[in-house]
């Protein structure tokens, strides 16, 4: 097999597989770590998931209390037993009736509440058991912007996919996805399933280990990315779309108006390639899964005929004139024939 063969066969899978090994690798690795900023209604349709929001942590405020105290105690050699002058009996009162010091030390009972309750007994409520409801969080609840991580994003796409909201005159909106992807806290484990799928099948891409079954996954995962954010809303929800699918922006003939869509096609079609193409000879799949080596598609030999595509030869003056022997992945013009004039 000429060299130009050799590398027809060998690079194009490798460039695929790089490209979307690299795209799905940043894209995987951006919804688990990348951070992002909702609030409103968002932020309450995620709080209604579960979804449990990134706290600031705030910076301690260092400590201003001074090792010695500002006013210490005296000691307690020093302290002597002091009357205020108003509780100290003057000489013509009955002094000895109390003892000063047991009038400090007499508790002082606070009046009843009510003056005109006497002496009745109490009759307190007792309380048994104590039942609190947890209400759905509403828009009203964040004015100011939280914190998410970037995964549930996709998680906040899938609940308006399925319950979206009204539109400005209190019109209700078709879903574009099924109402089961909406039940509990599906959506939120939807979309770590999504960003999972994409970092692993991208480093299982980057080294071409189960490359058909990586490409088919992220083939998929950009389908209902490709529906949910732009073909879903055109064909249900719009009533302005372009042949009843595409999304209608505002300059037709702007390519970066269509940059998303065709961002998200480019990889379908190149997802789809790698499925048909296979992993290549640059890949752990040809190692652990090598071929035959009488595959004609990696040794470059022809194929040998069956026994019912074998036909008897006839004899003719032209067999004694060698003929060099031709595989199928030989791209040269074959050698002029002499046919002999009649």
């Amino acid at each position: 097999m000429r060299c130009r063969d050799h590398i027809a066969l060998t690079l194009p899978s490798f460039l695929l597989r790089l490209v979307l090994a690299i795209t799905f690798l940043w894209a995987g690795a951006g919804k688990i770590i990348g951070t992002t900023t909702v609030d409103g209604d968002n932020a309450a349709r995620l709080a209604n998931l579960g979804v449990v929001f990134i706290q600031d942590s705030a910076e301690e405020p260092e400590s201003t209390i001074p090792d010695e105290p500002l006013n210490p105690l005296p000691e307690t050699e020093h302290l002597e037993t002091q009357i205020p002058e108003e509780q100290v009996p003057e000489a013509g009162d009955d002094a000895g009736s109390v003892d000063p010091v047991d009038a400090l030390e007499q508790p002082v009972v606070d009046p009843p509440l009510d003056p005109n309750a006497g002496d009745a007994p109490s009759n307190p409520v007792e309380i048994r058991s104590v039942a609190f409801v947890n209400s759905p969080a509403v828009g009203s609840d964040y004015p100011e912007a939280v914190k998410i991580r970037r995964v549930y994003g996709i998680a906040l796409l899938l609940d308006k996919s399925v319950s979206p909201d009204l539109t400005a005159d209190s019109q209700p909106v078709t879903p574009t996805m099924p109402s089961w992807l909406g039940a509990g806290s599906m959506p939120v484990y939807a979309a770590w399933a999504t960003a999972i799928t994409e970092l692993v099948a991208g480093l299982f891409l980057l080294f071409g280990f189960l490359t058909r079954l990586s490409s088919l996954s992220l083939c998929v995962v950009m389908l209902v990315a490709m529906w949910t954010t732009q073909i879903g809303p055109a064909s249900l929800q719009y009533s302005d779309s372009i042949l009843g699918f595409i999304p209608n922006k505002a300059d037709l003939w702007d390519p970066s108006s269509y940059s998303m869509l065709l961002w998200q096609l480019a990889l379908v079609v190149m997802s789809l390639s790698v499925v048909l193409l296979g992993a290549g000879p640059l890949s752990l799949d040809r190692m652990f899964f090598r071929p035959s080596r009488r595959d004609p598609y990696v040794s470059g030999e022809p194929a040998k005929p069956s026994v019912a595509q074998k036909a008897p030869k006839r004899k003719s003056d032209h067999d004694s004139i060698p003929v060099a022997e031709r595989t199928e992945f030989d791209r040269s013009p074959p050698p002029p024939q002499n046919n002999p004039t009649p």
